[in-house]
């Protein structure tokens, strides 16, 4: 790996969709700066609402990427054309962003999660993503070499690609990542989680139930009221996190539902770890927090998101979490909830992420 140290001043950029992009750079951030390197973070608005409480003494300044929102059904195929042309444009526009930045903040290094542009001849760039062999939704399997080799030529820009995955043993991205040993600068880092250092204990006045809810718009208030469903038909003393570090609302309280914009990281393992059951969203950075803390969960694919549909049916196969589709949240039961706390004892040894 790239060697880092107390001379280096490290650009930190994620791509905006959600947040999972930004919390698994946290683990990476702690270790620039354990390094003495100095760091700067160029992102979304809420990418910087995120992080900033978490490094009050880093530097922070808005560098947008790429605004997200799928359809109301289940089929996403025009939305994700459209998030990919996006996305293309930005890499161009990012290009020509970056020669002033690192010109203007005197950067050293780069750091980008799945933000394709953000390389440079004259510094040390690194890529961070684990789909290098996008899973395309039918009967559009055909374009599927076409991603690859689009996202391989712009990996090899980089100076290095991180694959935040095992390099021995269990894959947890399985065919996500089954590429990376065609790209010749790619390098298996390790599970990069947030919660990578933590040993939070359970206490007994823990939430029967946690929701986390996160994703594009319009799921996302989708998933939440079917949550509130659950809780209330069920009558579980439930928490659920609404993935709004932005928001200035206050917590809300429906009943025996309790609705939080955003807990920082310490409190947010404390609950994961104390509730009897979870149900989230069965994202990459999501699925990597869980793992830290040895959390088990029913994950729930955004409707028409291939990625999570297939993490969620990979990791229900191999008994690692629960899987159920959005549509039938409706039909969930205390058994379906008792049966999430068999899957994780099975789980194999993970690499986590070190610099």
């Amino acid at each position: 790996m790239i060697n880092f140290d107390s001379n280096d001043k490290v650009l930190i950029s994620p791509l905006g969709w959600g947040l999972g992009h930004a919390s698994r750079l946290i683990p990476v951030i702690d270790a620039l700066l354990v390094k003495g390197c100095t760091v700067i973070i160029g992102a979304d608005p809420h990418i910087i609402d995120l992080l900033q409480p978490r490094f009050p003494k880093v530097e922070c300044f808005v560098f947008k990427s790429v605004s997200i929102k799928f359809s109301k059904g289940k089929y996403q195929f025009l939305a994700l054309i459209k998030i990919a042309v996006k996305i293309l444009l930005l890499a161009k526009r990012e290009q020509k962003a970056l020669k002033q930045i690192i010109k203007r903040e005197s950067i050293t290094a780069i750091i980008s999660d799945n933000r394709y542009g953000l390389y440079s001849k004259e510094v040390k760039s690194v890529l961070v993503t684990h789909q290098l062999s996008p899973i395309f939704p039918k009967p559009f399997g055909w374009m599927k070499p076409f991603g690859e080799i689009y996202i391989k030529r712009h990996a090899q820009r980089f100076t290095e690609c991180w694959i935040p995955d095992s390099e021995n043993g269990f894959r947890l991205s399985g065919i996500l990542s089954e590429r990376g040993s065609t790209i010749p600068n790619a390098k298996f880092v390790g599970l990069m989680s947030r919660f990578n250092l933590f040993k939070s204990e359970k206490t007994i006045s823990g939430f029967d139930m946690i929701g986390i809810v996160s994703g594009p718009p319009p799921h996302r208030l989708a998933f939440e009221q079917e949550l509130t469903s659950i809780a209330q038909r069920l009558s579980l003393r439930t928490l659920i996190l609404q993935g709004l570090p932005q928001s200035k609302s206050a917590v809300r309280t429906k009943g025996n539902v309790t609705l939080v914009p955003h807990l920082p990281d310490t409190q947010l393992a404390k609950e994961l770890v104390s509730a009897k059951y979870v149900i989230c969203r069965s994202g990459y950075s999501t699925i990597m927090d869980l793992i830290a803390l040895q959390c088990s969960a029913i994950t729930v694919p955004t409707p028409g998101q291939t990625e999570q549909e297939y993490l969620a049916d990979r990791l229900n196969t191999e008994k690692l979490f629960s899987y159920c589709p959005q549509d039938e949240l409706k039909y969930t039961t205390i058994e379906m909830l008792e049966n999430i706390n068999k899957k994780i004892k099975t789980k194999p040894v993970f690499q986590f992420f070190k610099l």
